[in-house]
């Protein structure tokens, strides 16, 4: 029985993710074609409410890659993270972009979820990525999250430049 929602934690996975070798966190952060890297799978539990660590807003942390929650089985977890989900994807939480020329988008990925749509037909389209390394999430009761599988220490020191 979930009692908090603030202590209320999810295991999440697999998600897939290249981890960059040494030499590639080096270069700039444009993409190199010569990118080399190795493909690692990772299994997290994490909060379900984030604090944002700069404005100490609360977020829900969630998206498809949610297998459950830790507090219920998966069969019960369904439910409640179709209503999470329906709650963050409702039309007046979403930014849907209408791409112009010469547009950059960016977001915050710590409080946001990214959904493409494809709606671009034959267009071609060109998307260059980066992803910046940050602070393990932090729930309101100071749980934070934990890699279940995966190892995650090719990004230790990213954030803080140390690498």
């Amino acid at each position: 029985m979930i009692k908090d929602f603030d202590t209320l934690m999810i295991t999440s996975g697999p998600v897939p993710a290249f981890v960059p070798t040494p030499a590639c966190r080096r270069r700039s952060a444009v993409a190199h074609p010569d990118f080399a890297g190795a493909l690692t799978v990772y299994r997290t539990h994490h909060p379900v409410v984030r604090v944002h660590p700069e404005t100490g807003a609360r977020a829900l942390l969630l998206g498809h890659f949610v297998q459950r929650f830790l507090e219920l089985s998966g069969v019960d977890s369904k439910p409640l993270f179709d209503l999470f989900q329906t709650h963050i994807t409702r039309l007046e939480n979403t930014v849907r972009w209408r791409w112009s020329p010469g547009d950059i988008a960016l977001w915050d990925n710590r409080s946001t979820q990214h959904y493409a749509v494809a709606d671009y037909g034959d267009t071609p389209r060109r998307l260059h990525r980066v992803t910046v390394a940050g602070e393990v999430p932090v729930g309101p009761a100071g749980e934070r999250s934990v890699a279940v599988t995966g190892d995650s220490a090719a990004y230790a020191g990213v954030a803080s430049g140390a690498a």
